[in-house]
């Protein structure tokens, strides 16, 4: 929104506190507009507050020419304001983003009850007549694989902000490595097998911090459990949720983002850490893909286990100069993606 604000007035319906978290965000009002730094409105709603009627009336009361759902499955904003188009309550176009949800690794978790949904909204004709968003190719195949070929489809990658300061501090030492991934601890961002990898490593220093909150109890429990059973040469600390604005100055302390996920369609947690130096350690089921032939980082086959290995070995082995000159080039990778004048009109004639 921010490459934006010149061309469109922006009015975001959300709610007021962040996924699995069970206090509000502070400094807002919920159940009221409130204006945000770059100027766009912002309607939290609160738990009590919301339900359908509510969420109609608001949109009722609002002016704006289209809808952008940034969601596929979310049952209060997208299910709810779909089923509100096929009562004729809403008369504007809709944009759909499905955010990577219709992926194959996406739809393999919890694949029944998604299954099922994605069969009821088909036979009841949910999702016909909305324009498609699709981060890349592969999102663009999946979206014609599930809803067919005729769909109308905009394919244009996310962007996203620079950095407010560029890193200045570039320490690294031979034989010591700090490592960082900001992600929900999920079963699809593939955390336990992140520990597997650190596993194997048997010398030098590895400081692994995890930023998210846990989606799943369980798998929580399991990967903390298994954390502390690593060599004496790794420490894993999972550090909990980051507020938006203490992002960009928790990952200008690490070396390596570490994220072997099982998809992204776009993955926004990993161009953030390029653009403050981190260098990519990723599978290869994000968009990000030729890292290490560009000296870039590494995107490696989950099914390639052992090259993760090698890959953090050789972070372990760079020493100061070499991962200043890999951190820069990989913070230019990312700048140059993200101000991307094609994709910015792109965008500018999707909302027109």
């Amino acid at each position: 929104m921010f490459h934006l604000k010149e061309e469109f007035n922006f009015y975001i319906i959300t709610g007021n506190k962040d996924l699995f978290s069970t206090e509000p965000h502070k400094g807002i009002k919920s159940n009221e507009w409130n204006v945000s730094a770059n100027g766009e409105q912002v309607f939290y709603f609160s738990d009590g507050h919301f339900s359908w009627k509510n969420l109609a009336a608001l949109l009722k009361d609002t002016v704006y020419d289209c809808i952008y759902l940034n969601s596929f499955f979310s049952k209060r904003f997208t299910i709810y304001p779909l089923l509100l188009k096929k009562l004729k309550r809403i008369d504007k176009p809709i944009v759909i983003a499905p955010r990577g949800m219709l992926s194959s690794g996406a739809l393999h978790l919890k694949s029944q009850k998604k299954n099922a949904f994605i069969g009821l909204a088909k036979l009841f004709s949910l999702y016909k007549n909305l324009i498609w968003h699709a981060t890349s190719a592969q999102e663009e195949g999946e979206i014609k694989n599930i809803f067919g070929a005729n769909q109308t489809i905009y394919k244009i990658s996310n962007l996203t902000l620079p950095p407010v300061e560029s890193p200045t501090d570039y320490s690294k030492q031979i034989n010591e490595v700090r490592i960082c991934c900001v992600a929900r601890i999920s079963k699809v961002k593939n955390i336990m097998f992140a520990l597997e990898v650190l596993q194997t490593i048997k010398t030098g220093t590895i400081v692994f911090d995890l930023y998210g909150p846990p989606e799943e109890a369980n798998y929580y429990k399991k990967c903390t459990e298994f954390a502390s059973t690593l060599p004496n040469n790794i420490t894993v600390s999972f550090k909990g949720d980051l507020q938006g604005n203490e992002v960009e100055q928790a990952l200008k302390k690490y070396h390596l983002f570490f994220l072997p996920t099982l998809n992204e369609n776009f993955g926004h947690a990993i161009v953030e850490a390029m653009l403050n130096g981190c260098i990519p350690l990723i599978s290869d089921r994000t968009p990000w893909r030729n890292l290490q032939t560009q000296n870039i980082g590494w995107d490696i086959a989950l099914n390639e286990k052992e090259k993760f290995t090698v890959a953090i070995n050789e972070a372990l082995q760079m020493n100061q100069p070499e991962f200043e000159t890999t951190s820069k080039a990989v913070q230019q990778y990312a700048l140059t993606h993200c101000m991307d004048v094609a994709n910015i009109d792109a965008y500018k004639k999707l909302f027109s």
